[in-house]
């Protein structure tokens, strides 16, 4: 009896294991196919942003050729144009790819750049002004770094399709991570090379084994080019003079102080921050951290430029308008007469733009950017380079009237709200404009009419998208 009950249990079991096992392996399938699956359509991703890219630029070196030789205005404003948006989806593609690993700042810079450039050349052609020959000079020294980036893109995305180009260089191994791997693959080869063999072996190592490794390549040969002394509206967190650091140089114990008074504001008791190190340039100063915080006080005038605590931010339990109060009552604190222009939802924060204002013009240029944590509203971001580097006393005398101003607008326009404002132009450049909020042909648009000329600077499309209001 025991026998025939050991053999039931026997068969139970074994049963039982059989049908894990098989639920095991039918499971470890699926999921084997599921992540084949996702690698498929993230692989189809890569390749189509990198044939996107390859496509734009070919397309933004084409136009500035064109613009170069175009002699009408209504040409050249029609190859600025297509400049200036080829350029901006190329940066959108670049975003596509894995950008952490790739290593494509300065290809990303240098679009920006032509994007803004082109732009602003755009608007200048087409008031009938034309090029400088200094403006003509720096869209030619674009084109020709343009040119070496299209060639380079070209070259890897021929490599990715004849030679099956991985995405990414694989990690080293453990060996190679202690050096035993390369021996061995040294002692594979033949052993060390002789100094006939240098010359191959260099050339050898300039081939890129994958297409994030062609990408940082690229990025390292464009370093040879001296920085554009261009500074369009994209730019703004660099200035060779910055206009509104306070006169004076800080000591490393002001600085400090500096530090310590602004996170106690920040609700940081008793913090005791650390310099870590000296940053250069014009908004140059002292780095610091303090636990998951880290902070920059300027050198000049003593003033903290930014801050950024790193830490995790746990469950949302807020809505945007209560960051937004959050950010009014930072502001408050920090003794700032700033104003909220635009809001961005980002889920675990949200990201908040103010700007100075004076005698009711808002000047936005002078710009401060703040992150609020969304689970308990602490401000975990505070960007004030832009404000530092272009707040200044400025004349803001205007010459036409409201009503002057508003004959300059399209009849279909339906103003909604107008205000007075300093906007950037090309450069440091700046107009003193009246600011329209309306709508026209069901559409919501910013349209910024110069307060001494008439002229029309600028205009905007309104997006509503979930994020909060995009500004285009």
């Amino acid at each position: 009896m025991r026998e025939e009950t050991k053999k039931k249990v026997l068969s139970i079991l074994t049963l039982t294991f059989v049908i894990a096992f098989a639920f095991s392996l039918g499971w470890g399938i699926y999921q084997f196919r599921m992540l084949q699956d996702y690698k498929m359509k993230t692989e189809n991703q890569y390749k189509r942003a990198l044939n996107d890219l390859v496509n734009n630029l070919d397309e933004v070196e084409t136009c500035m050729s064109k613009v170069m030789v175009a002699n009408s205005p209504a040409q050249k404003v029609l190859y600025l144009g297509e400049t200036w948006k080829g350029s901006e989806s190329a940066v959108s593609k670049m975003g596509q790819l894995p950008a952490d690993e790739v290593g494509i700042n300065y290809v990303d810079t240098l679009m920006n750049q032509v994007s803004d450039f082109s732009k602003s050349l755009t608007r200048k052609v087409a008031s009938v002004e034309g090029m400088t020959p200094e403006e003509l000079k720096m869209f030619n020294d674009m084109h020709d770094r343009v040119i070496d980036v299209n060639r380079a893109v070209q070259q890897i995305s021929t490599q990715f399709y004849a030679e099956n180009l991985a995405w990414l260089d694989k990690q080293p191994g453990f060996l190679e991570r202690i050096g035993i791997g390369k021996i061995l693959k040294t002692a594979a080869q033949g052993g060390e090379s002789n100094g006939d063999n240098q010359g191959g072996q260099e050339a050898s190592q300039q081939i890129p084994t994958s297409v994030g490794g062609g990408l940082k390549q690229l990025d390292t040969s464009l370093q040879k080019y001296p920085p554009f002394t261009y500074q369009g509206e994209l730019d703004k967190h660099y200035v060779e003079k910055p206009l509104g650091l306070p006169q004076g140089d800080a000591s490393e114990s002001k600085a400090v102080s500096v530090a310590k008074d602004f996170l106690a504001d920040m609700g940081y008791k008793n913090a005791d921050p650390k310099i870590t190190g000296l940053s250069q340039g014009p908004m140059g100063g002292y780095n610091m951290t303090y636990r998951d915080v880290y902070l920059e006080v300027s050198k000049k005038g003593g003033v903290l430029t930014y801050y950024r605590d790193q830490r995790d931010i746990n469950e949302r339990q807020m809505d945007v308008k209560k960051a937004v109060d959050q950010a009014y009552t930072a502001i408050q604190k920090l003794g700032w007469n700033l104003v909220v222009t635009s809001t961005e939802d980002l889920g675990d924060h949200v990201q908040v733009d103010a700007v100075a204002q004076e005698s009711g013009v808002r000047l936005y240029p002078d710009k401060v950017r703040m992150t609020i944590a969304m689970d308990n509203g602490q401000v975990t971001g505070f960007d004030a380079n832009p404000y530092y580097a272009y707040h200044h006393d400025r004349n803001l005398n205007k010459v036409l009237t409201l009503e002057q101003a508003k004959t300059k607008l399209n009849k279909n326009f339906a103003i909604i709200e107008n205000r007075m404002a300093v906007i950037s132009k090309l450069g440091t450049d700046e107009a003193l404009c009246y600011e329209f909020r309306g709508t026209a042909l069901g559409e919501e648009y910013l349209i910024y009419i110069n307060a001494l000329d008439g002229s029309e600077e600028k205009i905007c499309r309104i997006v509503n998208t979930p994020r909060g209001k995009l500004i285009q």
